[in-house]
């Protein structure tokens, strides 16, 4: 029995690429982030250069020359370099932060104080706000989600913010146990090394995108790590994938790219227009506030009534429309202009198959309600850049991160 999953890495467009292939279609194009990007989750000691009351906030040169925009608002704590928190800040100080965005345009990185460390069941967050322990809403099982969190009343329930991760629910909970335990440990060892570092220290770099997308995956036994790239196979063998089987591939003659035909994909990916198999079809449209998406019955052709041929094909796009928000990697506000339907019981009907579609979405993606003017309100949490976004900057080499990421040479 072959594997039902595979995570391919590959070139595509000059860049190496993480491609989610899941019961025989592509889910999820992912190019890996560049230098800059890569900073995303780097804890370093940096300087505060000056404090602007009026907005609530700090610019702290965290790489020599390099500002990055640290909210007042949001870091009510600042962690020292001396390993010490503090309620007040001012110019000159040295602390710890975190970049949790990256730079973009003539926008600044966003830093942090509240230094966050992601394991394959766990994030562990230190830092600002109360200790509390969140489950990831992928899992549903009530007695599960009881059990574990008053383990974490029992044991951890002092130490920062605790988010379990889906895979948990797959894994023996020791190993939920074992991984806290450890991230904590990593935390104060972060700590302990910026009492003996200098300015624009790096204290901690996250794993490589490649390892985190593994980790990402569902450590069930269905997945396959694929890859003709040998120095990424390499680093995949040395650090383990865990269950996952790696495979290296060889063939020269026929790319790994042609065999998953990952170009003819991205481009349908990139696409205005989205066919579906009742002749109906989808135009997405993603504008700067959010993306709007119009459903058209198009070729559709049947024996039953109208109103019962509109509901087929809202319901086959609104499937459709759960794989594209994944695949093109849509965020924010989605609106959809379904085919009208003349009953709220078919409005509701609706909704509840398209959640049931969100729902097999890793990120988080909800149905929010039918608006008056008809229109379906639908949200995705943003995690990366959409998929256009990532493949314009590729184009025009925005975001590149040419500039080398220093570190120890010392304030000025």
């Amino acid at each position: 029995m072959s594997l039902l999953n595979k995570l391919i890495f590959t070139a595509l467009r000059g860049r190496m690429a993480a491609i989610y292939a899941e019961r025989g279609r592509i889910r999820q194009i992912e190019f890996f982030p560049s230098q800059a990007e890569e900073e995303i989750g780097t804890v370093y000691i940096g300087r505060v250069r000056n404090i602007v009351k009026n907005i609530q906030a700090a610019f702290v040169e965290y790489r020599p020359g390099v500002n990055g925009y640290y909210s007042l608002t949001e870091n009510r704590k600042h962690l020292y370099a001396d390993g010490q928190e503090h309620k007040s800040l001012k110019e000159g100080d040295l602390i710890l932060v975190q970049v949790s965005r990256s730079a973009v345009k003539t926008k600044d990185a966003v830093l942090t104080s509240r230094i966050s460390l992601a394991g394959t069941y766990s994030v562990y967050i230190a830092g600002g706000k109360q200790p509390s322990i969140n489950l990831s809403r992928k899992i549903l099982d009530p007695s599960w989600k009881k059990q574990v969190r008053e383990w974490w009343e029992k044991t951890v329930s002092g130490d920062g913010e605790i988010i379990i991760r889906t895979n948990a629910y797959d894994a023996d909970f020791s190993l939920v146990e074992a991984e806290l335990k450890s991230l904590k440990r990593r935390y104060e060892e972060i700590c302990r090394d910026g009492l003996h570092r200098v300015c624009f220290s790096v204290l901690f770099r996250p794993e490589s995108f490649a390892l985190r997308a593994v980790r990402g995956l569902r450590q069930n036994g269905q997945w396959e790590i694929v890859t003709d790239n040998r120095e990424l196979y390499g680093e995949l063998i040395t650090a383990g994938a865990g269950e996952i089987p790696v495979r290296l591939y060889e063939d020269e003659a026929y790319p790994l790219a042609a065999l998953y035909s990952l170009e003819t994909n991205l481009n349908r990916a990139l696409g205005k227009t989205v066919w579906l198999k009742s002749g109906g079809y989808l135009v997405i449209e993603p504008t700067e506030a959010m993306t709007v998406i119009d459903v058209n019955t198009g070729k559709t052709t049947g024996k039953k009534t109208a109103a019962e041929t509109y509901f087929k094909t809202n319901l086959e796009a609104a499937e459709e429309i759960a794989v594209q928000m994944r695949l093109r990697n849509l965020s924010g506000i989605i609106l959809v202009d379904f085919i009208d339907m003349k009953t709220e019981e078919e409005q509701k009907a609706l909704m509840k198959a398209m959640q049931k579609f969100l729902d097999e979405d890793p990120v988080r993606a909800v149905a929010v309600d039918m608006t008056a003017l008809g229109l379906a309100e639908l949200t995705r949490k943003k995690v990366n850049r959409p998929l256009y976004e990532q493949v314009e900057a590729l184009r025009t080499g925005s975001g590149s991160g040419k500039e080398k990421m220093q570190a120890g040479d010392g304030c000025v």
